[in-house]
């Protein structure tokens, strides 16, 4: 785990004893990510990131990542992989960007805590 970018972020993850289950707060991210909880799901998105970071961008198939419970439940999220950083968004929440190294560096804390 990059303790470092998570301090930076303001989150903490702990890795529980049931697999495809961790723990971790900070708010809002820490609510995005907890809803990937396959480490295949980490790695594809983790493999966008790469094409982004290489300079590959447009060999992303998809760089929406958007998802959530649906707007009934006000849970949905936008979220996006653009050339050079990560956006993350819902309706209540400022936009946070993130760049696309510390954003890979998330991803593989987290998927650490659900393997």
């Amino acid at each position: 785990m990059n303790n470092e970018i998570l301090e930076k972020y303001g989150l903490t993850m702990s890795k529980l004893s049931s697999k495809f289950d961790g723990l971790i707060t900070g708010n809002p991210i820490g609510n995005y990510i907890y809803t990937f909880k396959h480490p295949e799901d980490i790695d594809d998105f983790v493999s966008d990131i790469n094409l982004a970071i290489s300079g590959n961008f447009s060999q992303i198939i998809d760089p929406d990542y958007s998802g959530g419970l649906g707007w009934q439940m006000g849970n949905h999220w936008f979220a996006h992989i653009t050339p050079t950083h990560f956006e993350l968004w819902q309706d209540q929440f400022t936009k946070t960007i993130i760049p696309l190294e510390d954003w890979k560096q998330i991803l593989l804390s987290w998927k650490a805590c659900v393997e």
